[in-house]
């Protein structure tokens, strides 16, 4: 794995190298300024697997430099991890919310160190095998469209990976912040969207739901993630617990406003089902797996109770 780290503390750019050494990454590359980091990215051939970006930096700081990232096509997915001196919780979402994929603290040690570049790695593996799967999918002429975590949903605010979603929930906790609320979205009618559209039908719905979401949600929401079956993820620091009847009716009433068609000119239509929001309550990410999964579930047991539901008869 190929790997730039940016930091202007000497110091912290001579102990990088020789800590991810030990950890097993002997491919480091280092940078002392955000302008010299993205000289150093546009000119890499290979690009760069992982960045390493210090937040507190002159000129361009760290969460800058990891939106102008962002926006080059190369470097679009790569794992980006911030390091950082600051646990405040402002710092944290503004930094996941410019892209960041992890968030390191300092002084930070081997271990911990070792244990990002590893989970950096396996996200790298997971996505090349993810690609991989759909190009074959693609070359298929009878191929089945998958609404799987691996769908790119670009241009969305704080719409971010799984698994940065999953690393900024344990950051949240191991900053002492408990107040945030999990919940579930999701398409109640996916298996008949799934059926019907092409890929491209497909990104077009998910992109519209995931605005729709990000727009009705806005002043409440820290970050949003796709994680597969037509269900989005949100993270809210609202201090009171969210209206899941409420949000949902305004997220229908966005798309619905929206009129979204098929490509052939007839309405694309499906309901939207927001589960009961759930706290997380602790930073072990198998925990917090949990908390996702329950979120899933609460979704899942609302499209239940609304598939059951009885419609009393018109009185005529």
């Amino acid at each position: 794995m190929k790997i730039l780290a940016v930091d202007d503390e000497p110091f912290i750019r001579e102990m990088i190298p020789l800590m991810a050494v030990r950890a097993g990454f002997p491919d480091v590359k280092i940078a002392p300024s955000g302008q010299a980091a993205l000289d150093m990215l546009v000119n890499a051939e290979p690009a760069f697997d992982c960045l390493l970006l210090d937040i507190n930096m002159p000129e361009i700081d760290g969460i800058e430099l990891c939106r102008m990232v962002r926006q080059m096509k190369e470097y679009r997915q790569t794992p980006i991890i911030m390091l950082t001196a600051m646990s405040d919780k402002q710092f944290i979402d503004r930094a996941f919310q410019a892209g960041a994929s992890d968030y390191a603290t300092k002084p930070f040690d081997l271990t911990e160190l070792g244990a990002r570049l590893r989970m950096a790695k396996d996200l790298i593996t997971a996505r090349r095998e993810a690609a991989t799967l759909r190009h074959a999918s693609s070359r298929s002429s009878d191929a089945n469209l998958e609404l799987t975590e691996s769908l790119e949903i670009a241009g969305v605010p704080k719409l971010v990976d799984l698994a940065a979603l999953k690393n900024y929930l344990s950051q949240l906790s191991r900053a002492g912040v408990s107040a945030s609320q999990v919940a579930a979205f999701g398409l109640d009618q996916v298996k008949d969207l799934k059926a019907k559209a092409s890929a491209e039908e497909l990104n077009y719905a998910l992109h519209e739901v995931a605005s729709a979401i990000s727009f009705v949600l806005a002043p409440r929401l820290s970050l949003m993630a796709y994680c597969g079956g037509g269900i989005f993820l949100v993270v809210s620091s609202a201090a009171t617990q969210l209206d899941c009847k409420d949000l949902e009716s305004e997220v229908q009433h966005f798309l619905d406003d929206r009129n979204l068609q098929y490509d052939d000119g007839s309405p694309m239509t499906f309901d939207i089902l927001m589960g009961a929001a759930i706290r997380p309550m602790s930073a072990d990410l198998e925990e917090i797996d949990r908390t996702i999964t329950r979120a899933v579930a609460r979704l899942k047991a609302r499209s239940q109770a609304q598939s059951n539901r009885v419609v009393p008869p018109s009185i005529r």
